[in-house]
């Protein structure tokens, strides 16, 4: 049997934005993400990070091991949010 609802291909996936829209989304999304409330009300346990959003160095991206990653980010505060995964 076939497939319920099959993707459609004449479907517009990929539809055009505003350029200026796409900005102000972004902008407005990264805003959001600096009041706590709006993140905690996503589900978020951000109780023991000092600040949001959270900005970590360009050395991070040095780590190969997912040990140091989770050691680091547990560091940062970010260790209830592991928990959550």
């Amino acid at each position: 049997g076939g497939m319920f609802s099959p993707t459609k291909t004449w479907r517009r996936w990929h539809r055009c934005v505003n350029i200026t829209q796409k900005r102000h989304a972004v902008a407005t999304a990264l805003a959001a993400s600096s009041l706590p409330p709006l993140v905690m009300a996503r589900g978020h346990r951000i109780g023991e990070v000092s600040e949001l959003p959270l900005v970590v160095s360009d050395g991070l991206e040095s780590l190969t091991k997912t040990k140091q990653a989770v050691e680091t980010l547990k560091k940062l505060g970010c260790g209830e949010e592991l928990q959550r995964l």
